[in-house]
């Protein structure tokens, strides 16, 4: 008999592996700093509702979009986590939306704890309708960032808490029954979180520094070439050397060129990933991103 529905738990020690196994997901993660990688995900679902929760062991630029044709919410799962989310500087005590179509770019820390619901548009609306709201479109108004009643926000956190209790000991209790009521629970939770939210966070104006920090990566993910000299980066982002370090520093926690090494790594990982060993030699793939000398590379 096939199942409707989709389960996994699983402990990884590779970022690729954990962005491919992320059901429904499209992600491309780096990963900002040295040490082996540790991660957790436990997701649950089917076409109408996914409940997710990740951790992740290291600090790691997220790229990538939410599962199509549904609305995705996230959580931190502890109040003192916090992420820098699509320009804005997210806490624990603020629920999020991922936009429709749009890219998840995020910088997240060694402690990154999440919640991740996904429910369908129709269901929501339903649901707006039942509290005699507007529809869900009209309710969010194209916000992303909510900072919500503190005593319902950690209710609802403690219920995911629950949740992902339950799915991690009794897998067996998982059928399309219980799907259709964590549907129901969670999704008059979120729109009562959202009727009920105290404030709606904005990304701040842009500086002239976080401007230049974007141009300058946007050329360095662009870029064909291997080897990205500081005039060129400061050339394609119109600001000065020290404004990128500034940049850099405050964003990443890397200097621009601590920042290239580590993009120039992930791409030699992927490559490698990918080698085929009868063919591919590591030290030819490695020399394609610029890293001549083997011991140094080691």
């Amino acid at each position: 008999m096939t199942k409707d529905y989709f389960y996994l738990h699983q402990h990884h020690s590779d970022f690729d592996d954990f962005c491919t196994n992320a059901l429904n997901w499209d992600l491309d993660y780096r990963q900002l700093e040295r040490g082996a990688f540790t991660s957790e995900m436990l997701t649950c679902g089917n076409n109408q509702v996914i409940f997710s929760r990740a951790k992740l062991g290291r600090r790691m630029l997220q790229r990538g979009s939410s599962p199509p044709g549904m609305v995705t919410f996230g959580l931190l799962a502890c109040p003192e986590i916090s992420i820098h989310w699509r320009n804005i500087d997210v806490s624990g005590e603020q629920l999020f939306i991922f936009p429709p179509g749009g890219e998840l770019n995020s910088i997240s820390q060694a402690d990154f704890h999440v919640y991740v619901i996904s429910l369908t548009e129709e269901t929501l609306d339903e649901v707006c309708t039942s509290f005699q709201l507007p529809v869900f479109k009209e309710l969010v108004n194209g916000n992303e960032v909510f900072r919500c009643n503190p005593l319902m926000l950690a209710s609802f956190r403690k219920h995911l808490l629950q949740i992902e209790q339950i799915l991690s000991m009794r897998k067996g209790l998982i059928n399309s029954a219980y799907l259709r009521r964590l549907e129901n629970e969670l999704s008059e939770q979120l729109i009562l979180l959202l009727a009920d939210r105290t404030e709606v966070v904005t990304a701040k104006k842009p500086r002239k520094r976080d401007l230049a920090l974007q141009s300058a990566v946007n050329f360095i993910h662009a870029s064909r070439s291997n080897i990205i000299t500081m005039p060129s980066l400061c050339e394609a982002s119109n600001a000065s050397q020290r404004t990128l370090e500034y940049a850099f520093r405050e964003r990443y926690g890397l200097t621009p060129k601590e920042y290239l090494l580590v993009h120039r790594l992930n791409n030699v990982r992927k490559q490698l990933r990918q080698a085929v060993p009868e063919n591919d030699q590591v030290s030819a793939i490695a020399q394609q991103h610029g890293f001549w000398h083997m011991g140094q590379f080691s």
